[in-house]
């Protein structure tokens, strides 16, 4: 049975010179939350993400100390278990250690999942707050050089021109129209815009199963796109196939790695 700290991180915010502002700390803990679900997702290959973090400990000393503790809201038995937490806390403070300290791209990671590791920095950027992430014995330093660390393992982009087929289930039509795409396989989703002169057509496909047309970005390191700028779309009559018509589709995909096994060998990158 993992111990508590498992899957409890410790956050200390360091606001150097400055105050300590409400919606700063807010802003990191926000990102945090993100961070950790998007892990989960990458983890699992789940749509439907169950961890939140409870507040285990707050100090308002120099620096700020908050204590979190992942905890599961789902019913299934699996995700009940304390182990499931355990197992995706390791896995993103092994990321973020893979990334910060040793500047090199997890084996197993998406452009989702980058960019809400990037967003950790938003507070950073704002009023230069730095963070020290801490897990156990390991520790991560949320700063500038993090920044640089994650975008210079995102890499340069790819660019295509191909069509891509999913549900749009988000969209925005003030200022830039953008929207987002879920696929039902490739990309857990894509980010995507479109022209002012197309907005009928695809604010018709909202909630629909579409194909779209358009200039594909992808990294080079990542043979899916993470986003499209659509040039034309194609609403489908028929109920797209759902993930459960997937199911045992790639049995190999793991090789013989178990969810427990997948976590271990991605902490032993570190």
């Amino acid at each position: 049975m993992p111990s508590r700290t498992d899957s409890t991180l410790s956050v200390q915010l360091l606001p150097g010179s400055h105050d300590l502002w409400l919606d700063d700390f807010l802003e990191e803990l926000r990102t945090l939350g993100t961070a950790l679900r998007e892990t989960e997702r990458l983890v699992t290959q789940r749509p439907d993400a169950s961890l939140s973090f409870k507040i285990r400990k707050l100090e308002k000393n120099s620096p700020a100390l908050v204590e979190l503790e992942a905890v599961s809201s789902a019913l299934d038995a699996e995700r009940k278990q304390p182990q499931y937490a355990s197992y995706v806390v390791r896995a993103m403070t092994a990321n973020l250690r893979l990334i910060g300290n040793r500047n090199k791209l997890p084996t197993r990671i998406d452009v989702p999942t980058l960019t809400a590791y990037r967003e950790m920095t938003t507070p950073l950027q704002k009023r230069a707050l730095e963070v020290v992430v801490k897990s156990g014995p390991n520790s991560v330093r949320i700063d500038q050089a993090f920044r640089k660390a994650v975008e210079a393992v995102m890499g340069e982009d790819e660019i295509s021109y191909g069509s891509i087929s999913g549900r749009i289930e988000a969209m925005n039509t003030h200022g830039r129209s953008k929207f987002r795409l879920y696929p039902v396989v490739g990309p857990f989703r894509v980010q995507g815009t479109f022209k002012a002169k197309q907005r009928s057509r695809f604010t018709a496909g909202m909630d629909k199963y579409v194909t779209i047309w358009g200039k594909l970005r992808h990294k080079t390191w990542d043979k899916f796109p993470y986003i499209v700028e659509g040039d034309d779309i194609e609403v489908h009559d028929a109920t797209p196939p759902s993930f459960l018509d997937f199911r045992g589709i790639a049995p190999g995909a793991t090789g013989r790695l178990t969810s427990a096994d997948y976590v271990n060998e991605l902490r032993d990158e570190t």
